[in-house]
């Protein structure tokens, strides 16, 4: 699927690629070269993650824009204490 990215959306996710947050710089990193028309095994090798993990950030950001790159927080119940 095609990613085609406006100017606002660009600029955010270059800011977001050298944060020091490790998981906002490489859905950054991802979706960049995906906008470039990069194949999904292409941006896995260049950030060095699975084709797998491209796929699922390239379907989320074209169904919900920037907010979905966002964590959807933790899964299971908390820790008991």
């Amino acid at each position: 699927m095609a990613i085609t990215l406006s100017e606002s959306e660009w600029a955010e996710l270059v800011r977001r690629k050298n944060m020091p947050h490790r998981r906002s710089a490489e859905k950054a990193r991802v979706i960049l070269p995906c906008a470039d028309g990069m194949s999904n095994t292409t941006v896995a090798g260049l950030v060095g993650v699975q084709a797998k993990t491209v796929s699922k950030w390239r379907r989320a950001f074209a169904a919900e824009r920037m907010a979905g790159l966002e964590d959807a927080g933790w899964i299971g119940r908390p820790k008991s204490t």
